[in-house]
């Protein structure tokens, strides 16, 4: 039993590790891509960066949501799912940056891609999530 939850672990921290690289991948390509050539627009760009703030706040009252019924039901891919959907929604922040990057021209976009692997970075899986999961030894 101690190898499932051992791997699925494993699981959790290269999924966690793939979604933040992916943040440094949509960084990479918005280097790579030629500039937009649309003036800079503050209304948009605020409304973005807005956007893409509330939607990391709302992955970690989320995730805190799955994480308490995952130890209600006793149930470790609930875990799993926390931190792939919390992970997810950080990363529409990137994807939004990527958005204004070609909408605008401009500097701004980078804090977007900054609060999205901020975000994902401090939804690093953590063992006592899952220990918290399994303590019901019966479930495993």
């Amino acid at each position: 039993m101690e190898l499932d939850f051992d791997k699925r672990y494993q699981t959790m921290l290269i999924l966690w590790f793939a979604l933040l690289m992916s943040v440094a991948m949509y960084f990479v390509v918005s280097q790579l891509a030629p500039p937009a050539t649309a003036p800079p627009n503050p209304i948009l760009t605020f409304t973005l960066t807005a956007i893409g703030t509330f939607l990391v706040g709302i992955s970690f009252v989320l995730k805190r949501k799955l994480l308490r019924r995952s130890v209600d039901e006793q149930d470790l891919g609930l875990v799993q799912k926390a931190l792939v959907i919390a992970c997810a929604i950080c990363e529409a922040a990137a994807v939004l940056g990527l958005v204004e990057r070609f909408a605008v021209s401009g500097r701004d976009y980078l804090l977007l891609f900054v609060i999205a692997a901020v975000g994902i970075a401090l939804h690093f899986p953590r063992r006592s999530q899952l220990e918290a999961a399994s303590y019901n030894a019966g479930k495993w």
